[in-house]
């Protein structure tokens, strides 16, 4: 499992599996900086509602994990 603090500080660079379990209640805007390779992001176990209005350009993306989440 990886952490938010991993991914802001650049660690997680070029990473093709991504998992952030964290009370998150936004999307971390810094997965963005992955969307040339990320192609499975799980962010089960949260406290999401929402995803970004521009969440299309993870154009890799395959495979999304978003269980127990706040979505409706």
């Amino acid at each position: 499992m990886h952490t938010l603090n991993m991914l802001r500080s650049g660690q997680l660079t070029d990473v093709k599996r991504l998992k952030i379990a964290e009370h998150l209640n936004e999307f971390p805007r810094e997965i963005f900086d992955l969307a040339h390779t990320l192609e499975i992001l799980d962010l089960s176990g949260n406290s999401l509602s929402t995803l970004p209005h521009d969440f299309g350009r993870l154009k890799n993306l395959r495979i999304l994990f978003l269980s127990q989440n706040n979505f409706t």
